[in-house]
């Protein structure tokens, strides 16, 4: 929830600012559960001081006692979605219209152009047996060469 959300956005605040990061693609989006913005100026300065270019969407609670920091967080983004939701400090239950709006989110970052690591450069085999109600009873990985019985 709030911590993570919080830390990541800091992470992306400062990797758009070029100041952490800097080997790694740009992080495309983020998922925010009632985070905030760091509270130290000297952090605000440097994380926020351009609208964060990310996608985003921000899950805010009409009654999280975290509603105003999340909505200050959320304005630090370029086109944020923000998903409004009557419970409180809690991964919300979504209705019929913020799942569709969720959708169409991911689907909209699942067309983005893939930067950095070829796919082909990593493709892998994974196979799992099933034994039938007694589970898992083996897992294979190609390329990766992992083998493990259970």
């Amino acid at each position: 929830l709030n911590q993570g959300a919080t830390l990541s956005a800091l992470l992306i605040g400062y990797q758009a600012q070029g100041k952490l990061l800097k080997e790694h693609p740009p992080i495309k989006f983020l998922i925010s559960i009632s985070g905030s913005k760091f509270r130290d100026p000297s952090i605000c300065e440097i994380a926020y001081k351009d609208p964060i270019k990310a996608k985003s969407v921000h899950f805010i609670g009409d009654k999280d006692w975290l509603k105003i920091p999340s909505e200050e967080l959320a304005s630090a983004f370029d086109k944020p979605l923000i998903i409004r939701h009557p419970q409180g400090h809690t991964v919300p239950r979504l209705d019929e219209v913020s799942t569709g709006q969720l959708q169409n989110w991911i689907a909209e970052i699942l067309r983005q152009p893939k930067v950095g690591v070829s796919i082909g450069e990593h493709e892998s085999k994974i196979e799992i047996y099933t034994n039938g109600d007694k589970g898992v009873n083996g897992v294979e990985m190609n390329k990766g060469k992992a083998a493990c019985q259970l």
